[in-house]
This record gives C-alpha cells, structure tokens and sequence, in this order.
C-alpha cells in the first residue's frame, strides 16, 4: 500500500493518493454502502457508527464522527457526481457550535485500475486555511489505513 498527500499551498487544495489491493468495486462500494462506511470511516480512535450515505447524485450523506471522549462533529454534504466504480464528488461541510455548516468544501474521489487492485485518489478543495487543510490530510490518511484492513478483513 502506497500514500502520497500534497496540498497546494496557493488554493488550499489537498491530494491524496493510496492503493488497495482491491478492485475498484470493492473500494468505491466501501464508499457508498452505509453499512461499509459506518465501519471504517473515521481516523484513528475515532469511529462513525451512525453515518448515511444515500449514493445518488443529489443524495445526502451524513457523518458524525465520535472521538474517545465521546465528543461528536458531523461532516454533511450532497453528492454532485456518482460514476460507479470510477468516480464520486459530494460536498462536504462540519456542522459548527450552533448547528449552522461551516465552511463548504468539495471531495472528488476517483477509482483507477491498478493491476489487480486500485489507486484510490482524493483530491478536496475550498480549505479555509492550512491548518484545516493539513488536519484533514492527517484524517483522511488514518481513515484509509482503517478501510485498508476493512477491504482485507
């Protein structure tokens, strides 16, 4: 399994690739199917039981992440572009204190053949500054350590 993550320090975009010796159903279905994704999603110690995921286009996805501690943040979003197999895009945005969305970013996830597995590639926009740019990178990273031993399970 390989991981490359660049972030462009100009835009605040964020680049990460990694590759799963999985088809790219397997990896695109842990994506899109709740049951999948309430498994592994989450870095680290953190988990996200209770997530949705209503994979169309226009379909709403729901993920509250909770951390040791027992504290929760919810990520929301809509999904903008589904290519099964190939290719998803949604929005992604934390709910803040009051319950209002923070700041609305943008998630495209795309599916390569890679020999007998995939290249996973995530490429996410709209950061609000390098700090939120560089925790995500860091989640993201713990996230796909977790659906790597989901895939092998």
């Amino acid at each position: 399994m390989s991981d490359v993550a660049t972030r462009d320090t100009k835009i605040l975009d964020l680049t990460i690739e990694r590759e799963f010796a999985h088809p790219p159903e397997a990896v695109f279905s842990a994506w899109t199917q709740e049951d999948a994704l309430r498994v592994w999603m989450g870095p680290g110690e953190i988990t996200a039981p209770y997530s949705q995921m209503d994979a169309r286009v226009g379909g709403a996805l729901t993920i509250p992440m909770t951390h040791p501690d027992g504290n929760v943040h919810t990520a929301r979003g809509e999904i903008v572009e589904l290519v099964p197999n190939r290719k998803l895009r949604f929005t992604w945005a934390w709910d803040q204190e009051d319950g209002s969305p923070g700041q609305s970013m943008e998630i495209t996830l795309e599916f390569h053949t890679a020999g007998t597995g995939t290249r996973l590639v995530l490429h996410q926009t709209n950061f609000m500054d390098a700090e939120a740019c560089d925790k995500h990178a860091s989640g993201w990273n713990g996230c796909f350590d977790k659906l790597g031993g989901y895939l092998a399970g």
